[in-house]
């Protein structure tokens, strides 16, 4: 019997330190926090480089431009009807992300937006929704309108020409003292300055007139023409 209880005892007490052991094992190991490879790291970035370019690929193709006359200005955005009658809004960014030039010729110039007014000919470029286009750039620019045809008939009294297109449309031109009057010589094939005193009817012209905005039928002053004598064709 006593051998019995010494060998009950001696394996309880060998259950007893074995747990001990495990229980000291198990809380003297370190807790270890997930950790990220090199590989995974490039593999992170690479999805962001992915994911960046595909949202300029986007903007890129969203990226647009429109031009119209000012029909109304606000702090947030200026509203333009284009030449087809397409109403756009034009949404301006703060903190000075939206830029302002003015385009003289072939230079153009950063401006404030408070010197823009009603009327003027703008073009802005940025990123189209729609009818909206949040405005990376507006330009403020003179707008011009080009045509030919033949003169139909010239009124040396108020030095106007009128102008037949090959689509048969009617223009009305003014010749104003600054308009650019060239003739082509048919003998040189050379263009030369003239003045009014030189056109006449049948004679083919290609011009060039600004425009404000308020012209109506067609009626337009001539910045630029170029006069093709009729004779040129008869050779």
């Amino acid at each position: 019997m006593r051998k019995l209880l010494f060998i009950i005892l001696i394996s309880f007490t060998i259950v007893i330190w074995n747990s001990e052991v495990f229980a000291q094992t198990a809380t003297s190991s370190p807790i270890l926090s997930p950790t990220t490879t090199s590989n995974q790291n490039d593999a992170i970035q690479d999805l962001k480089d992915k994911v960046a370019n595909k949202v300029a690929e986007i903007r890129k193709k969203n990226n647009r431009a429109v031009a119209g006359r000012i029909v109304s200005i606000s702090d947030s955005s200026i509203k333009i009807k284009s030449s087809d009658q397409v109403d756009f809004d034009i949404k301006l960014q703060e903190s000075g992300l939206t830029k302002y030039y003015q385009i003289t010729g072939a230079q153009q110039k950063e401006i404030k937006k408070e010197v823009i007014e009603k009327g003027a000919y703008a073009i802005a470029t940025g990123v189209i929704n729609e009818k909206t286009i949040t405005a990376n750039s507006v330009f403020i620019d003179q707008q011009y309108f080009s045509g030919s045809g033949k003169i139909s008939e010239v009124d040396p009294d108020n030095y106007i020409i009128k102008v037949i297109s090959a689509d048969k449309s009617i223009y009305t031109i003014s010749i104003e003292t600054s308009t650019k009057q060239q003739l082509v010589n048919i003998k040189t094939l050379e263009t030369e300055r003239i003045g009014f005193s030189k056109i006449k009817e049948g004679d083919s012209v290609h011009f060039v007139a600004k425009i404000n905005g308020t012209e109506k039928n067609n009626e337009f002053s001539a910045d630029k023409i170029l006069i093709i004598p009729q004779e040129y064709f008869m050779k």
